[in-house]
This record gives C-alpha cells, structure tokens and sequence, in this order.
C-alpha cells in the first residue's frame, strides 16, 4: 500500500487517534439548532469545570468585554461570544486536552511542538484584534491547532518520522522532508484529522493551508484565517529562533507579508511581535505548559533593541492613560450639555451616576441618601450586582463610618486598603458588610451648602485601590451636577 494512502487510512481509522469528548459532540450538536437558548448551553458547559474557565476568560478580556463590564456567569459570556466562538473555545481545549496525552514517540519534542503551536495561536489572536478579525477566538484555535498533522504522524509513524527530523536536521525544510518520506505533509495529514472530527471548515483550512503553498508571496489567500495563522506561524517562529542573522532575515520577510497580506505597518507588526511573548506566559498554565521550558526556549527577540521596547512600554502606559482622560472628557462634555435639558432633582442624579459609571472605569457606582430617618439608604446605582442593593441596604448614621462621615462633615475620602491602620479605625462593619470591598472612594453631593447624597465608587471585583485622578474626575463630575441642583433645589 501506498505510504500516503496509509496514513490516510490510519487516521481515519486507528484507535490510536482518541475520538472527540463528548462535551464537543453535544455543544456541536447543540448550536447548530436555531431554538437553543444560552442557557441550555451553558448548563452542558458547566459540567466541565476547564470549559467554563476557559469561556469565562475569553468573555473578559479586552476585546469582548465593555470597559466597565464583568462576565461572572457563562450564560452572559456565550451571549457576548455568540454560539461560533463558544464552538471554536471549546474544541480548542477539547483537541489539547486530548492530543496532549499522546506521547508515544519518546523522541518527539512535544514540549517545543506545544509551546510553538500556542505561541502560534496567541500570535494568530493579537493579529486578529489588530484586523478586525470577526472571531478573535477562532483565530487563536487556528493556531493552536495549525501543525495538529506533525503530531499525529509522529506518533502513527514513529520510525518514519525519525527520518523526516534527519532530512530537516540536514537543511530541508519541513514540508520537503515530510513529502519525501510520506508523500505526503503535515497540512494534508491535519487535514485529514480535521475531518475524522467534524472540525469546522475555518479550523480545516488553517491545518491544510497555512503554509500556502502554490501562492505568490503578496497574494491574499481567499480565506482570511490561512493568512492570519501564516503570519502568526511565523511570528511564532521568530520568538524562539537562536540564530540572530537568520532572525533578522525572517523577521524582514514576516515584516513584509504581514503588510502584504494584512495591511499591518512595520510598527504595529513589531509591537505585536514584542508583546507576543508575555501574552503567551499569560496561556501556559491554562494549558499545563511549563514557563521553565518557556522560558529556555525563548530567545531575547526584544532584547535587540532594548531602548526601543522600554520605549514602546512607556508609550503603551502613556497612551492607555491618555485614552482613559478622552474617555472621561467626552463623557464630561456629554453630561454637562445633557445638564441643560434636566428638569428635576432625580434626573440629574441618575444622569450623574450613569456619566460616571460610563465615563471612568469603575466596577460599581452607588448613592447614598437620607430617605429613611437616621438611615442612609442606597437608592441608585449602576454596576455588577447592584440591582440587589438597591432600596434593600442602608447604614445605620449612629454607627458612622466613613460614607456616614462623609455626607455630615462633606468631605472626599479614598480609602486605599480597609485593614491599613490609616483607615481601620474609622471605617464601619456595616460599610464593610455591604461593599465587600477593602477599597472604596467616597464623593459628597451638594447644593446650596446642603449634602444631597453620598456617591460611593470602587473596583469591588479586583479590590484595586480607587486612583487619585479617577476620584478626581468623580469630584468634576460632581461638581457639574452642583451648579445645576443649586438652581433646582433653590427652585423647590
């Protein structure tokens, strides 16, 4: 028989190669109906405790969640995913999980194949976001999964491919050698695996076209994710090549098609490229990857030009904090012109609190007022969990603290840390009981020398200390609202 044609059949066939896990199978299934709900889904996900992490995560990351938004449970991130990349999220680690317990070949090194191929798909993912790639996620398991082929064979041929490595060793190249000695490469064989297990066709044309064979160097391929993962391959490269020249030389080419192909600039290309190799630490535990080896196969690509990363790091810190600052001016600007149409005092409370949850990046913004005698009730809010407080938690004013405190004496208070000994003293259990969070800020609301209310701003998710210049947008924020509820109280 034909080599090829053998492979070809013990792919298809051999036990050796484990069948899909179940939890694919049924979510496959599932999201191909037009009347599942994401319920229904989540509840099949929940049973697999690494599934529900791994969408989770994927919800909050920068390029899906809001700037003020926390996924906490997997039915809001599969409606903020949408079924394709719930799909594509989980027979991702589906395939991981089950290709990395395949180690028969002693010489094989998988450890180097695994790093690759999730470098590869980290690199696949950043590309994606710098594109506007529709399914950032599907990019990221196009790469993990691109050279699932060279696996596979390694493991069905172990003396075969014995033979391929020696041809490599000796300066072929991968695709040369393995068409030598199977008549076949790892595309083909990927391939083949792909669609033993019903993959989607996305994932089937990254394994079987990602070296674009047959194609001029500047010639888009006519599916976007074989371009993608090509580039991403090759990034992935460069991060753990050891020869300096030849890493300048591939580096210029990757350079090149990545503007061909992606339309990336040589800055934005390098500054993926620098930024590649701390997002892949950011992925190796989830997938049971060493950082020693990580670490020792990694190369000081950055380290080229040292003064230009430190550079490209300060300007990143720079710019983040200068897009934060816009964010907050162009919310401002909003609030103060919707100022001019409010009418009453509720009005421009809500329009307050809505301008600062949207406009600064806080978890939680709530409001403290006396609508209860000796109480302070929170009656608005906007953030995670906040519905509940809302009409249902008050403060007790003869058991003060530090919002008590604040409305009385109309005083601006960042409590940093709860447990310091700067705060401990001053701060309520009652506060503590119904913020569960150690670090907290607090705004007063005035008008006419009288103390509306009490805005209250934290980060109760992460705990992070409240900044100093976000407090003092809060007080801007608030200070607007002032001018107008100074006529509207009078008024009343």
């Amino acid at each position: 028989m034909d080599i090829k044609l053998k492979i070809k059949t013990m792919v298809e066939t051999t036990r050796d190669i484990p069948a899909m896990p179940q939890i694919w199978i049924k979510i496959r299934e599932m999201t191909q109906h037009l009347n599942i709900s994401a319920t229904m889904i989540a509840n099949e996900i929940l049973k697999d405790q690494g599934m529900t992490s791994r969408i989770l995560k994927a919800a909050n990351s920068a390029t899906y969640a809001g700037y003020n938004q926390k996924i906490a449970t997997v039915t809001n991130a599969i409606v903020l995913l949408g079924f394709n990349e719930v799909r594509n999220i989980i027979v991702g680690l589906a395939v991981f999980n089950m290709l990395e317990k395949l180690k028969s070949n002693k010489r094989f090194n998988f450890k180097e194949f695994w790093l690759h191929s999730l470098a590869t798909g980290v690199a696949a993912r950043m590309l994606a976001e710098h594109v506007q790639y529709k399914n950032i996620e599907e990019a990221f398991v196009a790469g993990l999964l691109h050279d699932v082929g060279k696996l596979v064979v390694s493991q069905l041929m172990p003396k075969e491919y014995d033979e391929v490595m020696l041809r490599i060793e000796n300066g072929m190249d991968d695709l040369s050698a393995e068409n030598e000695v199977f008549h076949a490469d790892h595309q083909v064989i990927g391939q083949w695996l792909a669609e033993r297990w019903h993959l989607p066709d996305v994932l089937i044309r990254a394994c079987s076209l990602h070296h674009r064979d047959g194609m001029e160097k500047r010639q888009k391929s006519r599916f976007r994710i074989v371009d993608i993962v090509s580039i991403a391959n090759d990034m992935a490269h460069l991060i753990f090549s050891s020869d300096k020249s030849d890493r300048n030389q591939n580096a210029h080419q990757c350079q090149t098609k990545a503007l061909s192909l992606l339309t990336i600039s040589k800055d934005n290309w390098s500054r993926i490229v620098r930024n590649l190799a701390e997002n892949v630490r950011k992925e190796i535990d989830e997938y049971n990857l060493s950082e020693s080896d990580f670490e020792s196969l990694l190369t000081t690509f950055e380290d080229d030009d040292q003064e230009t990363h430190q550079t490209e790091k300060l300007y990143q810190e720079m710019n983040h904090e200068l897009n934060e600052r816009v964010q907050e001016l162009s919310v401002l600007n909003d609030f103060s012109a919707a100022l001019l149409a409010v009418e009453t005092l509720e009005q421009v409370q809500n329009l307050l609190l809505e301008s600062i949850y949207k406009g600064i990046a806080f978890n939680r913004v709530l409001f403290f007022t006396p609508e209860k005698k000796g109480f302070l009730v929170v009656s608005a809010g906007f953030g995670a969990d906040v519905s509940k407080l809302i009409g249902n938690t008050s403060l007790e004013i003869e058991k003060k603290g530090v919002i008590v405190n604040c409305f009385f004496e109309q005083k601006v208070t960042n409590v940093l840390n709860a447990a310091s000994h700067l705060f401990s003293e001053v701060i309520a259990q009652q506060e503590l009981n119904i913020l569960r969070c150690a670090s907290f800020a607090c705004v007063p609301l005035t008008a006419n020398e009288k103390t509306l209310g009490v805005i209250v701003v934290d980060n109760h998710i992460s705990s992070d200390p409240v900044p100093d210049q976000r407090l003092s947008a809060v007080v801007t924020f608030c200070n607007q609202a002032s001018l107008v509820l100074k006529r509207l109280v009078k008024s009343s």
